[in-house]
């Protein structure tokens, strides 16, 4: 598996395809760049496809203490640049949709187009209800064995009768996370603001939102898309948390029809 080593992190990525437009897939909190095949799969016929593990996750360097999201958009523009993918199509998921907003502020060379989902500008706890979420995910991954959050997390991220490979696929993976690295990607989410800062992405953005997502609100993705200067907001049905595994087909179809327009739009702008 290929391999760059930055600031003394050795941060690994996946790769698939070697001609066309680059893709960059960015996955979310316990998960690694192996969790996308349906868009590895589809896309790598006509795209350079890198998937990144996220410092802690994966086999990237774990993390021994504090890290922000604006620090593993530095890594994965380090991979971007080593693995020449860039500009590259960005697809971040939830920590990744964070790390994607922030590589659009920090290396806008790299993002061609940005695809955002289920994913925020901050963490807000509108209710007791969300309070007592946060706190319990906190709680949980502070005292609680891997096994057990590995559990709980697949419960609902595919809690339908027929997702149960999906289900079983992702305790397999999340059980194998290593718990202080899964702790400081945690604080870096909770420290994530780029409300404030949002009219400075430049680069044509889609926002997608898992209709039965439970953990990222739709008001949340509908923040980002009425706050990115010209972004267009998506509502996967029947989807939940993980619209890229659990509602692949479709999910593929709005990026492509995204993309689509992205490459008119510069072509026209270019006559």
């Amino acid at each position: 598996m290929p391999e760059i080593t930055r600031n003394g992190s050795r941060l690994f990525y996946h790769q698939w395809g070697s001609e066309g437009p680059g893709v960059l897939l960015v996955h979310g909190l316990g998960s690694s760049g192996e969790d996308w095949p349906f868009q590895a799969e589809r896309w790598q016929q006509k795209h350079r496809v890198v998937a990144p593990d996220l410092r802690g996750h994966g086999q990237s360097e774990p993390l021994r203490g504090p890290v922000t999201v604006a620090e593993l958009a530095d890594d994965v523009a380090a991979v971007a640049q080593a693995t020449s993918v860039a500009p590259a199509h960005v697809i971040g998921l939830s920590l990744g949709g964070m790390v994607a907003q922030e590589l659009a502020l920090r290396h806008p060379e790299v993002v061609r187009s940005l695809v955002l989902v289920n994913t925020f500008c901050r963490l807000r706890a509108r209710t007791w209800a969300d309070r007592r979420r946060v706190w319990a995910r906190t709680l949980g991954l502070r005292l609680l064995p891997m096994s057990v959050v590995a559990r709980s997390t697949a419960r609902r991220l595919f809690p339908k009768p027929e997702q149960v490979e999906l289900r079983r696929l992702a305790v397999e993976r999340l059980r194998h996370n290593d718990r202080r690295s899964i702790w400081w990607a945690w604080q870096a989410i909770r420290g994530h603001n780029t409300c404030e800062r949002l009219a400075r992405i430049s680069a044509p953005t889609l926002v997608i939102h898992g209709e039965e997502d439970t953990t990222v609100a739709y008001v949340e993705c509908q923040r980002l898309a009425t706050h990115i200067p010209g972004a267009r907001l998506k509502t996967i049905a029947n989807s939940g948390h993980a619209t890229p595994l659990d509602a692949p087909n479709r999910f593929n179809l709005a990026v492509e029809e995204f993309w689509e327009q992205v490459d008119q739009d510069t072509s026209g702008a270019g006559v």
